[in-house]
């Protein structure tokens, strides 16, 4: 659990504590931390952890004699992702759950899982919101395409894809000179 981002380690160890307090997990201590073991890094965390809780409590009722065949077998001991093929239909589960939940709403609360790309080498439209620094914006983008008319070519693409334009033209060119 070290290993884990912080809202993702806050989130599980509100769900242990509660786990801890509930009577129902008291006798199906192995089996609980070995699921949560294999889930952990691959669930959602959009669910209230009381939910998950519950989720978890029926998953493993429910599912409690395959999950024992594969903890006790001797591919799993060379093997521990094996028991994905149980504790896959989990998460499955959580996430239909957190579509249910939330598909009211229509928003799912993301929190810090916003995904932010940038390329190498930067444009100035890449670090500039047009919505806040509209101008700002708009003169970036005259910028880019200053340089884009006097370079010609666009100054983020890859050496492979210049290649591959280069050699489109070479092939053009050739193509053109054998039909004339």
């Amino acid at each position: 659990m070290a290993a884990l981002e912080k809202t993702r380690l806050d989130y599980f160890q509100g769900v242990i504590a509660q786990m801890e307090q509930d009577k129902r997990f008291e006798q199906q201590g192995n089996i609980i931390f070995t699921i949560l073991k294999d889930v952990i890094p691959d669930t959602p965390i959009y669910l209230d952890p009381d939910d998950f809780v519950e989720l978890l409590f029926d998953f493993i009722r429910f599912n409690n004699s395959g999950i024992q065949k594969i903890m006790y077998s001797r591919q799993y001991i060379h093997d521990p992702r094996l028991l994905r093929t149980v504790t896959g239909t989990l998460i499955q589960q959580v996430i239909a759950l957190s579509f249910d939940k939330h598909e009211d709403d229509g928003e799912t609360d993301t929190s810090d899982l916003n995904v932010h790309k940038l390329t190498w080498p930067y444009r100035d439209t890449d670090v500039l919101d047009p919505d806040e620094e509209p101008d700002e914006w708009l003169a970036a983008i005259d910028r880019s395409e200053k340089w884009k008319a006097e370079q010609k070519v666009d100054r983020r693409k890859s050496g492979l894809a210049r290649i591959d334009d280069k050699a489109m033209a070479l092939f053009e060119e050739k193509k053109q000179n054998e039909e004339n």
